[in-house]
């Protein structure tokens, strides 16, 4: 009797992915969908927000609101948050995905997100530690953190609207990474325009227990724009042993509400420390 065919359940885990195929370049694409990645993500699909796997929040100000999925539905879906009118960190939204997440597994963050209005206003996207701070950055000029170990992508036009820039800090250190911004040139969110930001962990000091970011910023169909590397002296990134949760923040700067749309948010890492 012939035998049937079935899954190859045995190439769910990575360590049998190298076995058949180590040397293809397909292996990183394959090795994402195994076992031995765990993933946090959203489409947004539905009626109501999934509150078991979010946290949500706002600053309490007129008219702000949790981020929620609104009542006309859109395709691929959408979360929107809105911050009120109240003006600083009373007129904001926020959405967190828990502590569990840590930077020596590789942890990864992904966002597709656009902002109805880009004059008065503060964008923090990424990682940190703590789930109900006004705001993971205090300052972004100087800059200063709520935070303690945090990464994070931060757009905040009271600092000279300068675009996106890529801020770190470490165990609440009083010197923080180098703020890093692009090269390039100031690549600001365009007023309801979706862009796709990303920020990888790359723990690379084992004796100090520290992280570098990999900073990566892509336009709405997939182009990569921008990509560097941070904190890589005495690695100024967030402690690789401290518990990080995925992180959404949007402020109203000046009085006026703003809507931060999110089509796509996901964090993943390693199941296991990355040796």
């Amino acid at each position: 009797m012939a035998i049937k065919r079935r899954l190859a359940t045995q190439t769910r885990f990575a360590n049998g992915l190298i076995r058949v195929m180590s040397q293809s370049r397909l292996f990183p694409a394959m090795e994402y969908q195994s076992l031995d990645v765990v993933r946090q993500e959203d489409e947004f699909m539905g009626d109501t927000l999934n509150t078991f796997k979010w946290g949500v929040s706002n600053g309490t100000g007129n008219a702000a609101a949790d981020p929620v999925i609104p009542g006309t539905l859109v395709v691929n879906g959408v979360c929107d948050f809105v911050t009120g009118d109240a003006g600083g960190s009373t007129a904001s939204s926020e959405l967190t995905g828990g502590l569990t997440f840590r930077g020596d597994h590789g942890a990864v963050i992904v966002a597709c997100l656009t902002v109805d209005i880009v004059t008065g206003v503060k964008i923090e996207f990424g990682f940190t530690d703590a789930l109900a701070d006004p705001g993971a950055v205090a300052t972004k000029a100087t800059p200063s953190f709520n935070a303690t170990d945090c990464a994070l992508w931060v757009f905040d036009t009271d600092d000279s609207g300068t675009g996106w820039e890529g801020l770190a800090a470490n165990n609440g250190t009083t010197n923080p990474m180098t703020t890093l911004t692009p090269s390039t040139g100031a690549i600001s969110p365009v007023a309801a325009t979706y862009e796709w930001l990303m920020i990888e962990l790359i723990e690379n000091d084992d004796g100090n227990s520290q992280c570098a970011v990999e900073y990566s910023l892509f336009t709405a169909d997939g182009r990569r724009i921008f990509n560097e590397v941070a904190g890589q002296v005495d690695d100024q990134g967030p402690n690789s042993n401290v518990l990080l949760t995925p992180w959404l923040y949007v402020e109203d700067r000046n009085g006026n509400s703003k809507t931060m749309s999110v089509d796509y948010f996901g964090a993943y890492q390693y199941r296991t420390a990355v040796q």
